[in-house]
């Protein structure tokens, strides 16, 4: 019998037993009789009530039966017998009825409340749980919901019911009420209610609607994430309502920490994950069509979102060109190109200009038989087919791949060749410090730290520190004090140090930097280091003497007053800097402020120079001026401390700079003070420039070693990479200086603009130090997925080799562990333990 029918029946035995207790002080006689036919209708109904409910109601209503017959008996001759006598009767049969209603074993009523039928996946191993249990009633009864149609400007009805695999028994939504069957469990998978712009559940199906009918909600994610919950989630309508919520793990169930619903999250896993898992265990078999072009082969999926397209479509598609050409190459390898369903209307509507160019790709896709262009519904089918995944990081379908061992790889969409031995060895600077005759060398391509001896071109590597990311940008920027180099963290969870004299790296203090990771420049004073911010709010400042870090919050919140904070996130809190005695002067591109920082006592200031919408990047301080770079025009700006007078100097004819990616403008990166005169390194722009102080003469400088870097090249995109992420002053006379295009450098005289142009390359024994024992597979942080970045090192090619003769076999293994943080129950038992956990919560309250 159902748990609600047996709560309802007792609760209705035990009004009964209070109405036959209120007739002993009742004296009208036409009342008592009225409440006894009650209690006989009562008996009645509980009858019919078992007798529809359960096999276990012969002796139970024999009893009630018997209950009648005793309250007819007292109606009929309450005047002349001890209605005492007769009501203690009454009261042991209702006892014992009570007793024999307990003890029939309850069975419980579970709904299932899908809208989508691609998402029911994220439903579907509890449902397979909740079938199997003999005391569960389960139904799926998928929800009507509403899309958005902006040009209509009309929600139109959906109802995916017919749309679900045939062995899901599916009961019409018309056809069950809630309201009526009061389900002792419903589980739902959409968090949004009326919030969602774009998708909407029907509202008799909102979680408050839900909650009035259901004794117990629980919530599953219909998507999975790499291991966190997001921030804009936490208030979504569901969280309101919900009795329950199934977390991927402990680590994502941390990111709700301090809400009201905190122990109510169960980090139980995915069922989603549960669906993929099971799937690759059961070795899938390949669609009978799908056969001539995978049997046989290794396969990888090919991943294409609408985002890439949007971001730019023209480098995407030569990207997916280059691919099947590899894959055509060996003739080992099949794809499963999955592109987003609604990619081609996004391109219809948005980039028409390159719809003839995506059609032309997929016939090319086809007539060379390089894999299988699919439309399916079912991804878990896919991921269970794939030996691997191969597109951008951003997608969920990511950790499909990371919950079932496959190694993932992901694609830099301007790497279109092959690098040759030559171009894998150079190195990219992005900061400089001279020390001991040797220049030492950061890099934000990997994690490691270089070096070269004044009077040679060859870079030695050094090392890199350990237990931090490899092939990431670990640590950018560097500054030195006594015989220590110490490095800025960007994808790194801690600062570190090197010492010159031991040869080795350390971490600097003893707490992990989590929160402070993605620092930016760093700058010694004393006994002080200082990190500047990208994503934080505050400097940091890591003092040698006691060993503590300061947190300097007031400086940085003041600076990002009143400017839009995600525009601030995205080009990074604070830019560049130049330090005149104690003090530090900050730039940020978003705004006309710049930071006066005082080193010595962390007392600050705000100077606004120039208009509102005005930005810098470059800066350079002395004790009478401040010489600037303007984002926006890319004039150099020259601000008088005392006075506060600008004055404006434009750039030299021939100077031209463009607008990157998401809008980004930059025509300078930083600038460099070389005395008499300020020198620019270029940003998105042709050119470096050159400014005499004194006279105020403008002038391009070595225009023809940057002639190239507005041309794409293999790996380098103008629009995307700047011209240079490096330039530095190497003595009074000269400077050093990196295009990105191809990694060249020069060596600069500022006098005479002569340069000596050179690439920074590894010997084949540093190379082999730098690369030997790596395969490129790595988890960067908790957020992130384990996989293989394409780079100059490692190529689409070599992953496509080590896939075919099975060089990624302990990837799994690795990739795992590594992935603890993204589910709990990686052994696809989410499922199993979620429908537990609810039956022991059910269990329990039916014993309260």
């Amino acid at each position: 019998m159902r748990l609600y029918i047996k709560k309802r029946l007792v609760n209705l035995l035990d009004s009964m037993k209070e109405i036959q207790n209120s007739l002993y002080s009742l004296t009208d006689m036409t009342q008592r009789i009225q409440m006894l036919a009650d209690c006989q209708d009562a008996a009645i109904a509980i009858g019919e009530a078992l007798e529809r409910d359960t096999s276990s109601h012969l002796y139970i209503v024999s009893l009630l039966e018997a209950y009648c017959e005793e309250a007819f008996y007292l109606s009929e001759a309450l005047e002349k017998i001890s209605v005492q006598e007769k009501l203690s009767v009454l009261g042991e049969l209702l006892d014992k009825i009570i007793i024999l209603i307990s003890e029939i074993p309850a069975t419980y009523q579970l709904v299932f409340l899908p809208y989508k039928s691609s998402m029911w996946d994220s439903l579907e191993s509890i449902w397979y749980a909740c079938k199997e249990d003999e005391h569960c009633e389960c139904y799926v009864i998928p929800i009507p919901y509403y899309e958005f149609d902006s040009i209509t400007n009309r929600w139109v009805y959906c109802y995916d019911g017919t749309q679900f695999p045939d062995e899901i028994p599916i009961i019409n939504y018309q056809e069950f009420s809630l309201e009526q069957n009061h389900p002792d469990v419903a589980y739902v998978h959409n968090p949004y209610d009326d919030l969602n712009l774009v998708t909407r559940v029907d509202p008799r199906f909102y979680s408050r609607e839900l909650k009035k009918f259901v004794n117990n909600l629980v919530y599953i994610p219909y998507y999975v994430t790499s291991g966190f919950i997001a921030q804009d989630h936490l208030a979504l309508s569901v969280y309101q309502h919900m009795d329950y919520m199934v977390a991927q793990s402990e680590y994502a169930k941390s990111f709700c920490k301090g809400m009201f619903y905190f122990d109510r999250i169960l980090p139980f896993g995915s069922p989603k994950l549960d669906c993929v898992i099971k799937l690759s265990q059961e070795n899938t078999i390949i669609p009978e069509i799908w056969k001539p072009l995978l049997e046989g082969k290794k396969v990888l999926m090919l991943n294409t979102s609408i985002g890439c397209f949007l971001h730019d479509g023209s480098v995407y598609l030569k990207k997916i060109k280059s691919l099947c050409n590899s894959i055509i190459k060996q003739n080992l390898v099949a794809l499963i190109w999955r592109p987003h369903p609604l990619l081609e209307a996004t391109i219809k509507s948005m980039r028409p200009q390159l719809l003839s160019e995506y059609n032309n790709l997929k016939e090319y896709f086809l007539e060379n038989k390089i894999g299988v262009l699919d439309d399916t519904p079912d991804i878990s089918r896919t991921v269970a087919l794939s030996d691997g995944y191969i597109g951008e990081e951003g997608s969920s379908v990511i950790n499909l791949f990371g919950a079932t061992g496959k190694p993932i790889f992901i694609l830099d969409n301007h790497i279109t060749d092959i690098f040759t031995k030559e171009e894998k060895c150079r190195v990219h600077f992005t900061d400089i410090i001279i020390k001991d005759d040797k220049t030492w060398f950061a890099t934000s391509r990997y994690n490691a730290l270089f070096f070269k001896d004044m009077k040679e071109k060859q870079v030695h590597y050094t090392g890199r520190v350990e237990h931090q990311p490899k092939w990431y940008s670990a640590f950018p920027f560097i500054t030195e004090l006594g015989n220590n180099i110490y490095l800025s963290p960007d994808f790194s969870g801690r600062p570190a140090v090197y010492n010159i004299r031991s040869n080795a790296f350390e971490f600097i203090g003893t707490e992990n930097m989590r929160d402070s990771a993605r620092r930016g420049l760093c700058v010694t004073y004393k006994n002080s280091i200082f990190y500047l911010p990208i994503i934080d709010n505050y400097i940091a400042e890591f003092n040698l003497e006691t060993r503590k870090w300061y947190y300097h919050t007031e400086c940085i919140q003041e600076l990002i007053d009143n400017v839009d904070s995600d525009v601030a996130l995205s080009q990074g809190m604070t830019y560049r800097c130049s330090v005149c005695g104690e003090e530090m002067w900050i730039t940020a591109t978003y705004t006309n402020c710049i930071l006066r920082f005082n080193m010595k006592n962390g007392t600050y200031a705000i100077c606004k120079i120039g208009n509102k919408e005005n930005g810098y990047s470059g800066i350079i301080a002395d004790d009478k001026y401040l010489w600037l770079t303007e984002v926006n025009s890319g004039d150099i700006v020259k601000w008088e401390r005392r006075s506060g007078k600008v004055k404006t100097f434009c750039m030299p004819v021939g100077f031209s700079f463009w607008t990157g990616a998401m809008d980004r403008k930059l025509p300078h990166l930083s600038l460099i003070d070389m005395g008499k005169w300020v020198v620019t390194v270029p940003g998105f722009s042709n050119s470096m420039v050159k400014m005499d102080k004194i006279t105020g003469e403008v002038s391009l400088f070595i225009n023809d070693f940057w002639k190239k870097v507005d041309q794409n090249a293999n790996g380098y995109n103008p629009k995307f990479h700047l011209s240079s992420e490096f330039g530095a002053r190497l003595d009074e006379n000269s400077i050093i200086v990196q295009r990105n295009y191809d990694d060249a450098a020069a060596i600069v005289n500022i006098e005479d603009e002569t340069y000596e142009m050179f690439y920074p390359t590894l010997s084949e024994e540093d190379f082999a130090k730098l690369t030997e024992g790596e395969d490129g597979f790595e988890k960067v942080d908790e957020k992130s997925g384990f996989f293989r970045r394409e780079s100059k090192i490692f190529s689409f090619e070599g992953f496509i080799d080590d896939l075919i003769h099975d060089r990624l076999t302990d990837v799994r293994e690795r990739q795992l562990k590594e992935l603890s943080t993204l589910a709990a129950n990686l052994d696809g038992t989410c499922g199993i333990k979620v429908h537990e956990y609810m039956m022991n919560v059910l269990e329990n309250k039916d014993n309260q």
